[in-house]
């Protein structure tokens, strides 16, 4: 039991990233899409969920200020189906339940800066669906 522990640990700390290919800007654009959605579900984009957003493009894909600017502004003018930006994004995460989840939590924190809004809610089960697809058929068969 120790061992598998162990292992659960270590594998915690081999992995922080969240995603595969993390250079390929499909997945850039599919997650800005998926965190602009969040942050306009209200009709305000405070400041506090622009630094969030810029806090987590930075992290998960180490892009620079200037990049994250051009990339938030594209998003903002993109017709983009959320459905599909979510599909994409789970087809770069990787296969790891822990980093799902820490993505779930950055998504959290985001809808989190101001009151959350039902259309936020409804982004974050689309997502939970799709990234944990066993929840949601434990879920339907109550």
């Amino acid at each position: 039991m120790f061992d598998s522990l162990k292992h659960w640990f270590d594998s915690l700390e081999a992995e922080n990233k969240l995603f595969n290919r993390p250079d390929d800007q499909v997945i850039h654009v599919a997650l800005a899409s998926i965190l602009y959605h969040i942050i306009a579900s209200d009709n305000l984009e405070s400041d506090k969920e622009k630094h969030q957003f810029s806090n987590i493009m930075q992290v998960e894909f180490g892009l620079s200020d200037k990049q994250i600017s051009a990339l938030y502004q594209y998003v903002k003018t993109l017709k983009s189906n959320i459905r599909s930006d979510i599909n994409t994004v789970n087809i770069y995460l990787k296969d790891n339940p822990n980093l799902r989840l820490n993505l779930m939590s950055k998504l959290n924190r985001l809808m989190c800066i101001d009151d959350i809004k039902s259309k936020e809610l409804e982004i974050f089960h689309d997502a939970m669906s799709v990234f944990f697809p066993e929840i949601s058929r434990s879920d339907s068969s109550r």
